[in-house]
């Protein structure tokens, strides 16, 4: 694998592990306050029912026909009103009782005076409403199909955003580390034409103080050591070459008139 797409994927990875962490807030972030938001609509409609009921402003029947029509459109909030004693007071619906109240749970919310907790994918709240200087225990639930429906959105939103984030994100950094190697390939380039015939070729420097530029100069200095080094091959060389060369051209003389007196000798004796 290439430095390039090596650095391509590792720099891709490791925003792209930072990018979805933050989305993960993003959405978990978004669901804290969604829950906190509806524990807030359903303590002020729990108030709200106990005090028209507790006022005598509506009267029981009213309030549950409001409630079961109203629940056949939107998540309605079921409330119920027990007094000190764990008497049911008012119930929207009896018949489905979504909180199911029982004593236990009536003495932890006289004892905490404000409880929040979940029955599968319902949110629900156990409160004391004081009215008339009496103490009531009120529970709300419902489902919060908006907020749900909105984080849903949320959700989709942040997948799609990632994916064309992580794509985009690819494509930056694969010309980024393109980009930054672009120097070392003509640093290749020219180091493919220094041979042995062209030793005194160097390495073009364009900025000394970075990483590039002290890998050319050092490059450079190697090649400095290496023209002295074959340099001194060809001295030395030539040297032996002139040294050697008048003993030999001696040595091949005296060779020669041996020959010759030899020859001679010879013929002088084939003669007699």
């Amino acid at each position: 694998m290439k430095i390039r797409t090596r650095l391509t994927l590792q720099n891709t990875s490791v925003v792209a592990a930072v990018f979805l962490l933050c989305m993960a807030l993003i959405y978990f972030m978004s669901e804290r306050a969604r829950s906190s938001s509806f524990y807030h609509t359903l303590k002020s409609e729990a108030v709200t029912k106990a005090h028209l009921f507790l006022n005598n402003q509506v009267d029981a029947s009213t309030m549950q026909s409001i409630y079961l029509n109203n629940r056949k459109f939107i998540n309605e909030v079921e409330v119920a009103v027990y007094d000190p004693d764990f008497n049911m007071l008012y119930h929207d619906a009896i018949q489905n009782d979504m909180v199911k109240e029982d004593r236990e749970m009536m003495e932890r919310i006289l004892r905490k005076r404000d409880i929040e907790f979940y029955i599968g994918d319902c949110q629900s709240i156990g409160m004391v409403y004081t009215y008339a200087g009496r103490d009531y225990i009120v529970t709300a639930a419902a489902y919060d199909g908006y907020g749900y429906d909105n984080l849903h959105e949320l959700g989709k939103i942040l997948i799609f955003l990632f994916v064309v984030g992580l794509t985009l994100l690819f494509a930056t950094c694969y010309y980024l580390a393109y980009a930054s190697l672009k120097p070392i390939r003509g640093i290749v380039r020219e180091a493919e034409k220094i041979t042995a015939l062209h030793i005194d070729r160097r390495l073009p420097v364009k900025n000394e103080k970075d990483e590039l530029g002290e890998l050319s100069l050092a490059f450079n200095a190697l090649l400095e050591r290496l023209e002295a080094s074959f340099n001194s091959q060809k001295m030395f060389v030539s040297n032996v070459s002139h040294e050697m060369r008048t003993p030999l051209s001696s040595l091949t003389a005296e060779l020669d008139l041996s020959m010759q007196h030899t020859e001679q000798s010879e013929c002088e004796r084939v003669a007699f």
